[in-house]
């Protein structure tokens, strides 16, 4: 990366680790040879340490510049100060031609102070004015006229361009974001930052993905209020940067896919078309599915397994939860097939008398593949006392709420994509207070799953009914019972349903 002003970036931790960049903050120490070189020369400008790992600056553009010029610079004998808002593209090009900060001029007196203070820890003596600027502004400093054509600049020493090490910058698109980010984002280029502009604000969007992952190991700052919450912007661009994929590329589940999956759980036919064949088969079948769709959706049908990891059970079993355990020794061979096939995976649970979390974590090693998400089935959660098939099954939605905080852990602590989470239901009573599920989670893509089957008019009874006071954030899926449907939907009537299904499983 090309460090074109004076002084050398120390070398940045590897990761993205998040530290924000906070008005007021000190730069670090740039060392002693930076120390000593500033002494002999005091027209030079010397670099601060980035921070290392993946930081944010936001606030106003007068609060974005402070910051900024904190982050990026020890020492600078100029500024150029930003004082009318036409002239900011002059002032942005002549501070990154110049190699020094830009700062905004500020308007009342806590402002002022923070920027006399700014001015005075750069060990700044000259102000390059771009723009009308208070008469009390200079303090003794020499102001030129950065506009005028013979204006007196400063002759700064700048280095040779060093690419030991980086950073980079990233800013949302849209002229009101880069309005407000313009003076932060100039001083940064003037530090030799690599600038990338995202459309979306997720790094792991297609479009952002290869930006992050050249930039793996520099420092990283987002400069705007356009992005997530630090924390989970962090996350991110760490998962991004680690360059983790779903079958077919990417690293979000939706918009960019639909799936079509065969349910049911290996060597087992009884439980529905997946183990009706050995997992070779089952891939070549699952793909035939996805091909036969794929006229009918402008977006890449994903060939998909649903597999019942645990099965609903009429005895109570060794530990009375009425649930049985399929191997994970079993499973992970189905996994790693599916995984080399393009093929993703969702582990079904039907819990008993357990609850989603316990269950959830018994299958830890296998959710941590990129390639494998997890389905929620209510209809087999009993409530102590009950029994499979007498009564129907139900769940809080703390309960989910508790499993998914786990497995969105789970997901960022591996640095996967998203996962496909599935939340099968065919009555509002399945899932209660389904208004509190949260869906904040950027691993997580959720879905609810229609599991009504029957007439096709009984069917979208089902849909209809769970898309009412549907929680933002959730899509819907969709069921085709091979042999209890009547008739059950072709391809093109079932992406022919609105909204189209973005799920859709055979049983």
């Amino acid at each position: 990366m090309t460090i074109r002003a004076k002084g050398r970036l120390a070398a940045v931790a590897s990761g993205l680790a998040l530290v924000l960049a906070a008005a007021g903050c000190t730069a670090a120490d740039p060392g002693a040879d930076s120390g000593a070189r500033s002494q002999k020369n005091k027209d030079s400008v010397v670099l601060a340490n980035p921070a290392s790992g993946a930081s944010q600056i936001g606030g106003d553009a007068e609060d974005m510049a402070l910051k900024a010029s904190q982050a990026f610079f020890e020492k600078a004998p100029a500024v150029v100060v930003l004082g009318n808002e036409g002239a900011q593209d002059a002032a942005a090009g002549q501070a990154r031609e110049l190699g020094v900060p830009l700062l905004v001029s500020p308007e009342d007196a806590s402002e002022q102070r923070a920027f006399a203070a700014e001015l005075e820890r750069l060990g700044a003596r000259t102000i390059i004015a771009q723009g009308a600027l208070p008469d009390s502004m200079a303090n003794g400093l020499k102001v030129v006229d950065g506009s005028a054509p013979d204006a007196d600049l400063p002759d700064i020493d700048r280095a040779e361009d060093s690419t030991e090490s980086g950073f980079a910058v990233v800013v949302r698109s849209g002229d009101k974001e880069a309005e407000a980010a313009g003076p932060a984002l100039a001083t940064a280029q003037a530090a030799g930052a690599d600038l990338h502009t995202m459309e979306s604000p997720d790094p792991r969007s297609p479009k952002n993905q290869e930006f992050f992952q050249n930039h793996a190991d520099s420092s990283l700052y987002a400069i705007g209020n356009g992005f997530a919450k630090a924390e989970d912007f962090s996350a991110m661009a760490a998962t991004a940067a680690g360059g983790k994929q779903l079958p077919g590329g990417g690293q979000l589940v939706f918009p960019e896919r639909r799936m079509v999956a065969l349910y049911g759980t290996p060597g087992t036919s009884s439980l529905g078309l997946l183990g009706e064949q050995d997992v070779d088969a089952a891939i070549k079948l699952a793909k035939k599915y996805a091909a036969e769709y794929q006229p009918h959706s402008k977006e890449k049908v994903q060939p998909a397994f649903e597999i019942i990891a645990t099965v609903a059970s009429a005895a109570a079993g060794d530990d009375g939860k009425y649930s049985s355990y399929v191997p994970v020794e079993r499973l992970e061979p189905w996994v790693k097939a599916a995984q080399e096939a393009g093929v993703y995976v969702v582990l079904d649970l039907q819990p008993g008398r357990n609850d989603f979390l316990t269950q959830a974590k018994r299958y830890e090693k296998l959710l941590s593949y990129p390639n494998v998400g997890i389905a929620y089935d209510p209809e087999w959660r009993l409530k102590p006392n009950q029994r499979h098939m007498v009564q129907i099954g139900s769940v809080d939605a703390a309960e989910l709420n508790r499993a998914n905080d786990w497995l969105a852990e789970l997901t960022r602590e591996h640095q996967l994509p998203q996962k496909v989470v599935i939340l099968h239901q065919f009555t509002q009573s399945m899932i209660r207070d389904r208004s509190t599920l949260d869906t904040s989670h950027p691993e997580l893509a959720m879905v609810v799953h229609a599991d009504g089957h029957g007439s096709p008019g009984m069917k979208m009874g089902t849909w209809d009914n769970l898309r009412q006071d549907l929680p933002k954030g959730i899509r819907m899926a969709w069921k085709n019972f091979i042999d209890e449907d009547s008739p059950t939907f072709t391809p093109e009537q079932t992406f022919d349903i609105d909204p189209k299904p973005w799920f859709v499983s055979y049983q």
